[in-house]
């Protein structure tokens, strides 16, 4: 559900594709060191 509610934020914001695609690469990166965080504890 968070991720959904990101991806509206990124068009209500109207980002150019190339900040999209940088946002989501790191959105992506983050999200998978925050699952790894979350499996060890």
């Amino acid at each position: 559900m968070a991720k959904q509610r990101k991806t509206h934020d990124e068009k209500r914001f109207n980002l150019s594709k190339t900040q999209q695609v940088l946002y989501q690469h790191e959105f992506k990166k983050a999200d998978k060191v925050f699952n790894q965080s979350r499996t060890k504890s």
